[in-house]
């Protein structure tokens, strides 16, 4: 008689029993190292290992919602969902320089909406020049109170200069004696909000 090896697919432990069944009436397992319960086959694409990091992955390629739910063969719930429950630090992870080099950091806020125009959000984040990533960011209105909240996300970092566009609330938050103004300085985190609208499918413009 044939005989299957079943593995859990979340942590690979071979200690698993029969779970009872779904209403379809497929076998269930459980595992009982990590308690997770399972299916040998599913029904649905969603169901299936690797499908939430490939929806992941398309997004990263500049695939919508709409898109991704075609290609995969799954629903936009589905899709919105598996978004919904990431949870990205606002604050980077990545060694960005030694603690005695003071960074140069471009400020800027970037306009979008959810759903319809009247629901407008703003991203507000900082950009590393020198290593052309993002240092922190976070989201809100465009207000004084939103700038406080980016400022001190980068309490942690041994910032020397910080620049940015002409926009009141960087004049009155930022402290004078680090603060630059114009449009030269906001060049480079200029550009990545244009790299952030070609890529990411729900921030692009129509004329883009």
């Amino acid at each position: 008689m044939a005989s299957v090896n079943i593995h859990c697919p979340r942590c690979q432990s071979a200690q698993v029993y029969r779970h009872g069944q779904n209403p379809k009436g497929r076998d269930r397992f459980r595992c009982r190292d990590c308690l997770r319960v399972f299916q040998l086959t599913y029904t649905y694409q969603a169901r299936k290992p690797g499908m939430k990091e490939l929806i992941t992955e398309m997004a990263f390629n500049g695939a919508g919602v709409r898109d991704t739910a075609r290609t995969l063969k799954i629903g936009i719930n589905t899709v919105i969902r598996t978004f919904k429950k990431l949870a990205p630090k606002r604050i980077t992870s990545s060694p960005v320089a030694h603690a005695d080099v003071a960074l140069i950091c471009e400020l800027d806020e970037q306009w979008s909406y959810v759903g319809s125009k009247a629901r407008q959000h703003w991203l507000w984040y900082a950009y590393n020049t020198k290593t052309g990533g993002v240092l922190a960011y976070t989201f809100g209105p465009r207000t004084d109170q939103t700038c406080r909240e980016l400022l001190a996300l980068l309490t942690p970092f041994n910032i020397g200069m910080l620049t940015s566009d002409d926009w009141g609330s960087y004049g009155r938050e930022v402290p004078k004696n680090k603060h630059l103004t114009g449009k030269i300085f906001t060049q480079r985190i200029e550009r990545n909000n244009l790299t952030l609208r070609t890529r990411i499918k729900r921030l692009a413009r129509k004329t883009i």
